[in-house]
């Protein structure tokens, strides 16, 4: 106890660490404009970094393999279960209604900052992958840096935090008009990526039962997969509107306006369960 702020950043950093490897690698072919290459090696990327599960796959309390039905079937109760007692809990409901909105911005701001940095700013293809090189590191910096803030100060304080941090951003990125200017962003952006997402981890785990981590991580996920529907409507919608993307990014920032409002009536975390 009282090291999951700490855990979720540094698995974080580590993601983070594996996307800046596997920009740098596909470099030179987008430099090069082979750009079919780049499929090549994403699969030979996954196929090598899956061979430490494939070869050595570790289970715990498991007894025999289900069949492919059997676990379909046990996975949706099992989701069913954590739904339930989810819904019973206004803590932890309130809390996945908030990630919902706020993941949804956070997911369409790195989906369509490349779109908004090519056709709006001019970037070049190899200056994009620069860019996101760049937002991985400082991600990756942003986790590792507030890895022990996040238990020392709560997941709860710096969720909020970071959502008015991230509000600033697509403020500040519909304002700017120069390459640099976007560089600047983009850093800062990064930064507030790996804080938000390691904390909202450590957040959430604060809520769920000891020991059934993996089950309650199903619907996390869930709902984390889920949330980049909106915000590419919006942004879609407000592009086509105005003809513009800049008042579409400023659009972005309604996600963490409702998601920080919602984050209001979320209880702290049980410091018994959390650590903090």
């Amino acid at each position: 106890q009282g090291y999951q702020g700490r855990v979720s950043a540094w698995g974080f950093a580590l993601g983070y660490a594996g996307s800046a490897i596997s920009l740098l690698i596909a470099l030179p072919f987008v430099q090069t404009g082979q750009y079919s290459n780049v499929w090549w090696m994403v699969s030979g990327f996954f196929a090598v970094f899956s061979l430490p599960l494939l070869l050595r796959p570790y289970s715990r309390g498991v007894q025999g393999k289900p069949g492919l039905i059997a676990a379909a079937v046990k996975g949706f109760e099992d989701t069913l279960v954590s739904i339930r007692y989810l819904s019973a809990r206004k803590g932890p409901v309130r809390f996945l209604i908030s990630y919902f909105l706020y993941e949804d911005g956070v997911n369409t701001v790195i989906v369509f900052s490349s779109i908004f940095a090519a056709t709006t700013l001019g970037f070049r293809p190899q200056e994009l992958v620069l860019l996101y090189l760049v937002v991985q590191i400082t991600a990756l910096t942003g986790a590792v840096g507030m890895a022990s803030p996040i238990d020392r100060w709560g997941p709860l304080r710096v969720v909020r935090l970071s959502l008015a941090f991230w509000l600033l951003v697509t403020v500040a990125a519909s304002l700017i008009h120069s390459k640099t200017a976007f560089w600047g962003i983009a850093i800062t952006a990064g930064l507030g990526l790996g804080t938000i997402q390691a904390a909202s981890r450590a957040l959430y785990l604060a809520y769920i039962p000891p020991g059934e981590e993996a089950r309650y991580f199903g619907v996390y996920a869930m709902i984390g997969k889920t949330s980049a529907i909106l915000g590419p409507l919006l942004f879609g919608h407000v592009s086509s509107l105005t003809g513009s993307q800049r008042p579409a990014v400023l659009a972005v920032g309604l996600f963490f306006l409702a998601g920080g409002f919602l984050l209001r009536g979320v209880p702290a975390p049980d410091p018994s369960r959390s650590g903090l």
